[in-house]
């Protein structure tokens, strides 16, 4: 099992979204309800930082699975029939 350090070097992405209480709120929508606010942009960021630290180490001590981030790619289908990888690739590819 990997260690919250693992998990804490991986980059994942988040959203950041500006409340009509003129606080920020940073998220990672990969995982539900790991969000933190701030005053600032910068506050909310490290806030999340902090609550993504909590939170990653319970998890792992509950036993529970860290979803890894992902990459989203937009490719044309012209681009990608000519991939020599492609027969590697299409079984990461959805719908």
């Amino acid at each position: 099992m990997k260690d919250v350090s693992y998990y804490l070097e991986l980059n994942y992405p988040v959203v950041i979204n500006l409340l009509p209480d003129h606080q920020f709120c940073a998220e990672i929508k990969l995982i539900p309800g790991l969000c933190a606010y701030g005053a600032t942009m910068p506050a909310a960021l490290e806030e999340l930082e902090r609550v993504k630290v909590a939170a990653f180490t319970l998890m792992l001590k509950q036993g529970k699975t860290i979803p890894l981030p992902t990459v989203h790619l937009e490719i044309p289908i012209d681009t990608f029939k000519e991939l020599p990888q492609r027969e590697q690739i299409e079984q990461f590819i959805v719908v």
